[in-house]
């Protein structure tokens, strides 16, 4: 069995700058979010499967298939949100990448069967 994860950025870890810090006495504020979700709930996230990608699946002989909720529909793999959060920074702010957050996507998966063998 194969699981996809996200990865998402803690908005206390992220740098705004590349340049080295200064040793003056003032510190800076952390930028506030404009909008944060503690708790979110949505429909899913699809995730198109690049054509290329289907071809040489058919070509080793292995076939796409789905986990749980997942869906794969018109070659685009579909994972139900099941929770996460999100913070949304000024796009014109210093805070990058200006969306963070995770989202979960708890018992979809992505599957892939070459005759009797599931992974």
């Amino acid at each position: 069995m194969a699981v996809l994860a996200g990865c998402s950025t803690d908005a206390a870890t992220t740098s705004s700058s590349s340049a080295p810090s200064s040793s003056s006495s003032s510190s800076a504020t952390p930028e506030a979010p404009l909008a944060s979700i503690p708790s979110l709930s949505g429909v899913d996230t699809a995730v198109l499967l690049d054509a290329d990608f289907a071809a040489a699946l058919g070509t080793l002989g292995l076939t796409p298939g789905v986990i749980g909720g997942a869906t794969l529909e018109e070659g685009s793999l579909h994972f139900p949100i099941t929770g996460g959060n999100v913070d949304y920074y000024d796009p014109n702010g210093t805070v990058r990448p200006y969306v963070q957050g995770t989202l979960e996507h708890e018992g979809s998966g992505f599957s892939l069967t070459a005759g009797d063998t599931v992974v």
